[in-house]
């Protein structure tokens, strides 16, 4: 599936590249998940590219961009069983760390973008994106390799006519994604 996306991408740049409407970009991000009551937050650091896709009207637009992104630290949550010794009657508590890590994220989406006067903007973006995971309990580990689409909007703020910054939400099957980051225009 991701030879097949690369391909496409490739061949759409071939057409693109002699345009000037390229960005790339970095930023933070935080997934966080508290389903079954158990509170996970993972960060990652991702670059971006992105090509803007104008319009006659100039104020709207769209915008295909690619992420890529690697994790930075891990969480950790402390499970506790408790039971009942079947032989001497006793009860007993039992607990144990399970360590969360990404190894990889990846995603592609098509964001739809707003451009006010004064050098703000708003976005939304649907998403289609990969997220690699790792888990560690007891010595044992195990990996996770899923795809989800996703949906987010964010705000954004033009420094001058190269650099930008911004702020997104995005989910992801319940999986919340707050990100901070910036983009350069060529």
């Amino acid at each position: 599936m991701f030879k097949h996306t690369a391909l496409a991408l490739t061949l759409l740049s071939l057409s693109l590249t002699a345009s000037a409407n390229w960005q790339t970009g970095a930023g933070f991000a935080n997934f966080s998940d508290s389903t079954d009551g158990d509170d996970l937050s993972l960060n990652i650091i991702y670059g971006s590219v992105a090509y803007k896709i104008e319009n006659s009207g100039k104020d709207y637009f769209f915008m295909p961009e690619f992420r890529i992104g690697t994790g930075i630290g891990d969480d950790t949550l402390t499970e506790t069983w408790s039971y009942q010794d079947g032989y001497t009657g006793n009860s007993r508590v039992i607990s144990s760390d399970i360590k969360f890590e990404i190894e990889r994220f990846i995603a592609l989406s098509l964001r739809g973008q707003y451009d006010f006067s004064n050098g703000a903007y708003v976005y939304v973006v649907p998403s289609y994106a990969n997220l690699k995971g790792k888990v560690s309990y007891s010595g044992e580990s195990d990996s996770d390799d899923s795809w989800e689409f996703g949906v987010g909007a964010g705000v954004g703020y033009q420094l001058n006519k190269k650099i930008s910054v911004e702020a997104s939400y995005e989910n992801y099957d319940e999986t919340d994604l707050l990100s901070v980051g910036f983009k350069y225009a060529f």
